[in-house]
C-alpha cells in the first residue's frame, strides 16, 4: 500500500470566491435573539443590490433605445427611454426594501443523521405593513444548495426548513445563509447574508441490516424487580382493541363469555450491554454505526441496556430519554489520540 501523500497547501481562492467572501461579510451576526436586516444607507451595511440577467438586458435595451433617439431625434422615444431608465433605477430601491426590517432567527433540528440533510427551522418576522413576496433563502455555500421560496405576510411571520447536508457526526453549525428579494419587475435582487447561531448534533448513521442485539446479561440490573416481557405468564386483563389474536386467553374467555388478554413479564435484572470494545473487525465509525442501530432497536423493544465506549460509560436504563443520551454520547465520542496515531503508523508501514 502506498503511504498517504503529504497534505498540499490549499489552492488560492479565485477572484470569484474572493468577491463572494467580500460580499457576504456584512457583519450581521446573531447575538441570540436573531438578526434584523438593517436598511441600506451610505453609512451602515444592509442589503446589497445587483441587477438580474433580465435587469442587465433591460438596461442594454434602454441604452440602445437612447442611442436611436439621439441619432434620429425621436422626441417620443426620449419619453419611453427615460421612463425605462427610471423604472430600472427605482427597481434597485424597491429590491433593497424587500429585505430591510426583516428579523430572522433559526433553531436546530431535533435529530440529524450522518449522510442526510439536517432540517434547520428558519423563522422570518415582517413588522412592516407591506407583505414580502418571492423571498429566496439558501446556504451561501455551496452554490448549488437548495433554494427555499418564501412569502411573508404583512405584520406576520413564517417558518421554513433550510436543509444542510451533514457529512460527519458531531456538531454541525448552521452556515451563513443567503437571503434574496427582488423588485416586482425582476430587474434587481437585494441580497443579504445573515449569520445565525444554531447548531445541530449529528448522530452516526445506523448500520443497515445490523445483526441482532447481543444477549442480555443477568446480575447487572436491580434485584428481583420485574418488567413487562414475554417470559412468564402473570395473569389476564380485559381485551383491548389492537391486541394480537395469539395473546388472547381463549379458554378463559370461553368460560367467562368475555375476551381477555394474557399478560407476561420478565426479570428486570436482564440488561443488554452494548460495548464498543466487543465489536472486533470493524473500524471506529463502523462500530458507532452498529451501536447506533442497536440503541434504536433497544428503544423499539423498550429493553434496558448500558452503553460502553472507550473513556465513557452510560449506565443502564431504558426509554426515550436514555436513548437520547446514548445517541448524544455516540455522536460526541472522539477517537483517542493514541489510537489514531497507531492507525496512521500502521497505514504508513503498509
Amino acid at each position: 500500500m502506498t503511504p498517504p501523500a503529504a497534505t498540499a497547501n490549499p489552492a488560492p481562492e479565485s477572484l470569484r470566491e474572493r468577491l463572494s467572501t467580500w460580499a457576504s461579510d456584512d457583519g450581521s451576526a446573531d447575538s441570540g435573539q436573531g438578526v434584523t436586516v438593517a436598511p441600506a444607507t451610505h453609512f451602515s451595511k444592509g442589503p446589497r443590490v445587483y441587477p438580474t440577467r433580465f435587469g442587465a438586458a433591460f438596461l442594454g435595451v434602454s441604452l440602445l433605445t437612447l442611442i436611436g433617439c439621439v441619432n434620429y431625434q425621436l422626441s417620443l422615444g426620449y419619453l419611453v427611454t427615460f421612463t425605462m431608465l427610471g423604472l430600472w433605477v427605482s427597481g434597485a430601491v424597491a429590491a433593497s426594501r424587500t429585505l430591510s426590517g426583516l428579523t430572522l432567527s433559526a433553531a436546530p433540528p431535533e435529530t440529524a443523521w450522518v449522510g442526510q440533510d439536517a432540517a434547520f427551522t428558519l423563522r422570518l418576522q415582517n413588522p412592516a405593513s407591506q407583505p414580502r413576496y418571492g423571498l429566496r433563502v439558501r446556504a451561501h455555500r455551496p452554490r448549488h444548495a437548495a433554494v427555499v421560496m418564501l412569502d411573508v405576510p404583512a405584520g406576520g411571520e413564517i417558518r421554513a426548513e433550510v436543509l444542510i447536508f451533514a457529512p460527519r457526526r458531531g456538531e454541525l453549525p448552521l452556515p451563513r445563509l443567503r437571503l434574496e428579494g427582488r423588485d416586482l419587475l425582476g430587474l434587481w435582487r437585494g441580497v443579504t447574508y445573515p449569520l445565525l447561531s444554531a447548531e445541530a448534533l449529528v448522530y452516526p448513521a445506523p448500520e443497515a441490516d445490523a445483526p441482532p442485539l447481543p444477549g442480555a446479561r443477568a446480575g447487572e440490573g436491580s434485584g428481583e424487580k420485574r418488567m413487562a416481557g414475554q417470559e412468564e405468564f402473570t395473569g389476564v386483563r380485559a381485551y383491548q382493541s389492537g391486541d394480537a389474536p395469539r395473546m388472547v386467553a381463549w379458554r378463559h374467555s370461553a368460560r367467562t363469555g368475555e375476551l381477555h388478554t394474557k399478560l407476561f413479564d420478565a426479570p428486570a435484572s436482564l440488561t443488554l450491554r452494548l460495548s464498543f470494545a466487543e465489536l472486533p473487525g470493524l473500524d471506529a465509525e463502523a462500530r458507532l454505526s452498529r451501536l447506533t442501530a442497536w440503541v434504536m432497536r433497544a428503544r423499539q423493544q423498550d429493553a434496558r441496556y448500558r452503553l460502553d465506549l472507550p473513556g465513557k460509560a452510560l449506565e443502564e436504563g431504558s426509554g426515550e430519554a436514555h436513548s437520547r443520551r446514548a445517541l448524544e454520547a455516540l455522536a460526541r465520542w472522539q477517537t483517542p489520540v493514541s489510537d489514531s496515531v497507531r492507525a496512521d503508523s500502521i497505514r504508513g508501514r503498509s
